[in-house]
């Protein structure tokens, strides 16, 4: 059986290079589509996206360590 500390650093690794790919991603399609540029970085909404994008991936990741932990 895999370590599950090894298994939980990997789970942090990954979720917090979703959380940058969303962020970055976010922040040039929109301000490439709508033609703002960074502009949108002033936006309250793209702030509140991002803060609901990062609690979903710490959920996420709490989640998954109560299941490595229950699961041994």
């Amino acid at each position: 059986m895999k370590d599950p500390d090894k298994m939980l650093k990997l789970m942090k690794f990954w979720l917090f290079g979703t959380f940058v790919i969303i962020f970055a991603a976010a922040a040039v399609y929109v301000g490439g589509v709508l033609g703002t540029g960074l502009l949108i970085l002033g936006q309250w909404r793209f702030w509140a996206a991002m803060l609901i994008a990062a609690v979903l991936c710490i959920a996420w990741y709490y989640i998954y360590k109560s299941y490595i932990t229950k699961k041994e």
